[in-house]
């Protein structure tokens, strides 16, 4: 997880509407790809304020917790958020008053799977149903059970 990383994503934005004009499966397996290359950014808060790091890097204490933010689909799944640019998380963060209390956390898709997949010491499965890649963009949902479907073909691959 990196923190405080310029991300952007064009090339995936680009897949994305390329699939949203032509449902054609090819153009999914292209969003996918994409999907698999990308470094989004996952908003969350912290326990402990960054500080100025001596290469000028704003750096997070030892031992921060960090949470990441969710929010619900329709139907109240709660969804993890991945946006593909600090642009597409300023439209969220704009409508909110803790902005200054959220900070994006690069990620990629293997870590938002981690964060859905793994299970708790009680055994069970974290709140996340899913991530969504620019809910107030694009608003493509990535359920749990495709994010489980990605990682067995990835396994596949080897």
């Amino acid at each position: 997880m990196l923190f405080n990383a310029k991300i952007e994503n064009p090339m995936l934005v680009g897949a994305i509407e390329l699939m949203r004009q032509d449902q054609d499966p090819s153009k999914r397996e292209a969003v996918l790809e994409e999907i698999l290359k990308a470094t989004f950014l996952c908003p969350a808060t912290v326990s402990a304020p960054p500080f100025q790091g001596e290469d000028g890097q704003l750096t997070l204490p030892d031992n921060c917790d960090i949470q990441q933010k969710m929010i619900q689909d329709k139907s109240g799944r709660p969804l993890l958020m991945a946006f593909t640019s600090q642009e597409e998380m300023d439209k969220w963060l704009g409508q909110r008053a803790i902005r200054d209390f959220v900070y994006g956390f690069g990620m990629s898709f293997t870590e938002y799977a981690d964060l859905m997949l793994q299970k708790l010491p009680d055994g069970t499965r974290g709140p996340a149903q899913g991530f969504v890649i620019d809910p107030y963009g694009c608003n493509l949902v990535v359920d749990r059970d495709m994010v489980a479907n990605i990682m067995l073909r990835l396994l596949k691959r080897g």
